[in-house]
């Protein structure tokens, strides 16, 4: 459209090469060219389509947009005449205007101040609108305009997009038909009635919002929300009506609250566990609690008794020897009475507290020595360090053996032998007591064996029948970090 005027330019301004565009130009006689008559037909053409474009358009729209319109139209059709009737008077003497009197340059100057109260009074200039649009348009939600008659005034590319049936639907068709659509390809809910009901209520005002789910073509789920247009003096225009599509935002809540089932029944069984759990540690601690105390209690009332009956043989003959025993007995009990209330803390015995294994049993064995029963103990453990759980099963196994040994087989001897390697910890037990023909493990042994076993050793206790009682204790060293 710019280069057949670039073309009648170059053409006038050439003219007197060729004298196209006139073909005699003086001021009593003006003859004019085909270029002139092509630039006149060409001129007012595009005159004609801009102001049918404008026309259409002004039809289309509605408040200050509609004036700013006819203006233009005005302000382009004001120099189209003008010249229009200059060029009749001229060519063919038509005598509408004093001759040689061109009214052009005047209806100019009126065509500016149209424009110009249509640039700042109507705001031709505004590029918002067109930002706007763009902005709608681009928009991932997808949005209809529904005039207050209920008719489709507008959509924008998402639209088109999301809803197949949006290529039937044309500008000012009933938005009823599209409600028909959304009822028959949706899941039936109270919401979805009641969001239809308010689309399809022309005289409904009110902010609405809600969730809709699609069956057909594809399952999605929409956030709709309905919300109502007001003119500068608060007159009811329409409602716009939102879709954001809220699919993965629903497979989202869905997922989480799977999950979230999921998270209750394992957090029921880890319940259920933990309470298993509370349970076995407190039989565990019970019996760790049963077995210290036994050990402790068993070990110095056997000692307390030994002395006991040694000062009711002595009181009467030997005074200073009787009151030796006793201080010995005193020493026992507040001993026993130290241990008993470091088995209910769980703590390491005394005697293994700041000593290793071999002083622990040396200590053990200076205990039992008031009531007259002859331990000899010989060890090989110096090149091995022994765990302290390992020392303390095996300080615990020698209490109650030689605690056995003096108090159910009235031994006056006992070997204690304790060997230990890379490989794995030895520990035997010997007593000349009276034996024990028919064993039956007690609580003593019982507890010697299950502490045997928590460390992953083995125990064997054996009797002749008629004298003596042996105990054999074996740790394996090789499977220990």
């Amino acid at each position: 459209m710019f280069l057949p005027s670039v073309l009648v330019y170059i053409l006038l301004l050439t003219n007197k090469y060729h004298h196209k565009f006139y073909y005699d130009f003086t001021m009593t006689e003006l003859v004019y060219g085909p270029v002139f008559w092509f630039h006149v037909s060409s001129s007012y053409l595009y005159a004609l389509i801009g102001t049918i474009i404008l026309i259409r358009h002004s039809i289309k729209t509605i408040g200050y947009a509609r004036k700013r319109t006819f203006m233009f139209i005005f302000a382009t059709i004001i120099p189209i005449l003008a010249n229009f009737f200059y060029v009749l008077n001229s060519t063919i003497g038509l005598n509408i205007l004093p001759q040689g009197y061109d009214l052009t340059p005047v209806s100019f100057s009126l065509s500016l101040l149209l424009f110009s109260v249509a640039m700042y009074k109507y705001r031709f200039l505004n590029i918002v609108p067109i930002a706007y649009r763009k902005i709608v348009s681009n928009l991932s939600e997808s949005i209809i305009v529904v005039d207050s008659f209920n008719k489709i005034d507008n959509y924008n590319e998402s639209f088109l997009k999301t809803f197949p049936v949006a290529e039937n639907i044309n500008t000012y068709d009933d938005i009823k038909n599209f409600t028909h659509y959304l009822k028959s390809n949706c899941a039936p809910t109270a919401e979805l009635e009641r969001i239809i009901n308010t689309i399809n209520d022309e005289k409904s005002t009110n902010y609405e919002y809600g969730d809709i789910d699609m069956l057909s073509p594809d399952k999605k789920s929409f956030r709709v929300s309905i919300q109502p247009l007001f003119g500068k003096k608060q007159d009811f225009l329409g409602r716009i009506i939102h879709f954001n599509d809220v699919t993965e935002y629903k497979e989202l809540l869905d997922e989480v609250k799977e999950k979230n089932a999921e998270l209750t029944a394992m957090n029921q069984q880890l319940s259920e566990y933990a309470a298993t759990v509370e349970e076995l540690s407190i039989a565990r601690e019970r019996n760790r609690f049963a077995r210290d105390v036994h050990d402790t209690l068993g070990h110095s009332m056997t000692l307390l008794i030994s002395l006991l009956e040694v000062c009711n043989i002595t009181c009467k003959k030997d005074a200073e020897k009787t009151q030796e025993k006793i201080a010995q007995a005193l020493k026992v009990a507040r001993e026993g009475l130290k241990e008993l209330r470091r088995s209910i803390k769980g703590l390491v015995p005394e005697n293994l507290k700041n000593s290793d294994i071999l002083s622990s049993i040396k200590s053990l064995i200076d205990d039992f020595k008031p009531s007259g029963i002859n331990i000899d103990f010989s060890h090989d453990v110096e090149k091995v360090n022994i765990d302290p759980r390992f020392s303390s099963v095996i300080f615990r196994t020698c209490q109650e053996a030689l605690t056995n040994s003096l108090r159910h087989g009235k031994a006056k001897n006992v070997t204690i032998i304790l060997r230990a390697n890379p490989k794995k910890i030895e520990l035997f037990i010997f007593d000349d007591g009276i034996g024990c023909p028919d064993l039956k493990k007690g609580f003593g042994l019982t507890s010697m064996t299950q502490r045997v076993k928590d460390i992953g050793g083995n125990i064997v206790f054996g009797s002749d029948g008629e004298s003596g009682f042996n105990v054999k204790l074996v740790i394996p060293l090789d499977h220990v970090d």
